[in-house]
């Protein structure tokens, strides 16, 4: 790979939250532009403050002062730094934002879609090389408080579904539990504050922002089985797909991972745009 830096990929107009600020008003953000997480700063300024994550709202869904909410010392990285050091953070630490700090100053973002941008037109190696660590199938019979259980305990961020023959049925992210019959009621009685001006929120982002309500209330999701709101028309990949086609897939359907299939379309694993990360580090 060309000896790149962060300033040459990284988001240079970032969405950030500002402190002094609220639950309410980052949860705005994340449904807004379909984000899980932002940074922090302070309110009138670029002064890097922090971070915070729908993780963070999860760990203490109890505080509502910003300020007490988000990481005061996230990992950050200068404009000048390699590309290489921006893929080690994501390959080893499996995030996915880090901001970019310049003079105390937040001046951009990169995230792994940055760099799967660049692993797109030289990434020569097939994905088999790249497999996922993580890798939890699922039955299409789970009920869904089992499959919520499963995200909470794995932080997993998809789970492929299998059928009665354990073929490849579907898949199923953490907001594809919440299906328009269960949002509709939940989001007018939310008291999360999100309900008087829902028709600016995207619905990837209220979709997303509904599983922080289910785990605040403490609500239980109905025990209907996953494959009756996983997504059936699942994009694959095959173990000898060259990884630039497997980064132009995921970033022409805006996913962040994918499933790997063998010659006689058994699904072998998963990938994620982190586990491609490892191809700038070769």
């Amino acid at each position: 790979m060309k000896k790149m830096k962060v300033k040459d990929v990284m988001n240079s107009n970032p969405i950030y939250a500002e402190v002094p600020g609220n639950r309410e008003d980052v949860l705005r953000i994340f449904g807004k532009y379909e984000v899980s997480g932002v940074p922090v700063v302070k309110a009138g300024t670029k002064i890097f403050a922090g971070i915070v994550t729908r993780n963070d709202i999860f760990k203490n869904p109890e505080e509502t002062q910003l300020a007490l909410l988000m990481n005061r010392n996230p990992i950050v990285i200068s404009p000048e730094a390699s590309l290489k050091t921006a893929a080690k953070i994501f390959y080893e630490k499996r995030i996915h934002g880090i901001p970019v700090i310049k003079n105390d100053k937040l001046v951009g973002v990169i995230s792994p879609t940055d760099i799967l941008k660049v692993i797109s037109k030289k990434g020569k190696r097939t994905v088999d090389e790249y497999l996922s660590p993580v890798f939890i199938p699922i039955y299409t019979e789970t009920p869904l408080p089992v499959v919520m259980k499963i995200f909470r305990l794995t932080n997993a961020s998809a789970l492929p579904v299998l059928d009665d023959e354990g073929n490849l049925a579907g898949i199923v992210a953490d907001g594809d539990l919440f299906t328009f019959s269960h949002l509709k009621e939940s989001v007018v009685n939310s008291n999360l504050g999100i309900g008087e001006d829902e028709d600016v929120w995207t619905w990837e982002g209220i979709r997303d922002v509904m599983r922080l309500y289910y785990e605040t209330s403490k609500i239980e999701l109905p025990p209907v089985p996953v494959g009756e709101v996983m997504v059936r028309d699942v994009i694959t990949v095959y173990r000898k797909t060259p990884i630039s086609e497997v980064a132009k897939k995921m970033l022409d359907n805006g996913v962040d991972q994918l499933p790997v299939m063998d010659e006689t379309d058994d699904i072998i694993g998963m990938v994620y745009d982190v586990d491609l990360m490892k191809a700038v580090l070769e």
